[in-house]
């Protein structure tokens, strides 16, 4: 059961984290004042993604215990593979909550006088 809970929570978190640090209006006050170099890897899902899933397999697997597809919580080799392989589906999680946002719309309408 915990195979499954890490194959949602992790990719959930890692774009989750992806879109706090490059995308969200909640973050805007720290993300656009990036230097560029800085905003150019925040702006790459995949580069971002493999230190967030690094980080999360790091600090949530450790600390609550949730291995990363059946590998040990508290190894740097899983946090490591973690990361590896957020590298990759951080993209497709990350375009896909992108698509989501932006197919809501805003519930704000538009001024008029623009």
């Amino acid at each position: 059961m915990k195979d499954v809970a890490s194959l949602i929570l992790y990719p959930t978190l890692t774009a989750f984290l992806f879109y706090l640090g490059s995308r969200a209006m909640i973050t805007a006050w720290l993300w656009s004042r990036y230097p560029k170099r800085v905003a150019s890897f925040f702006d790459c899902a995949a580069c971002s993604g493999t230190w967030y899933g690094f980080l999360t397999a790091a600090i949530i697997g450790t600390h609550y215990n949730l291995p990363f597809l059946s590998l040990p919580p508290d190894d740097w080799p899983t946090w490591v593979i973690a990361g590896a392989c957020s590298g990759v589906w951080n993209v497709f999680a990350a375009a896909l909550h992108q698509h989501g946002m932006a197919s809501l719309g805003s519930a704000i309408p538009e001024d008029p006088q623009g």
